[in-house]
């Protein structure tokens, strides 16, 4: 099961955590994803997707 949107392809980022100090630690970002029902069919879908969609 894998973190990608079915509709735009956006997948899981890196980046960097800073803290108060500014210290850098590599970490990954995941894409919030949630299940929608389209034409019929479950998908996994971005939030953003998911949005673009209903302003159609």
């Amino acid at each position: 099961m894998s973190r990608v949107c079915e509709i735009c392809g956006k997948g899981k980022m890196d980046g960097k955590t800073v803290s108060h100090a500014n210290n850098k630690a590599p970490r990954k970002y995941n894409v919030n994803l949630q299940p929608v029902e389209l034409n019929g069919k479950t998908v996994k879908a971005c939030t953003k997707c998911i949005k673009t969609m209903k302003k159609d």
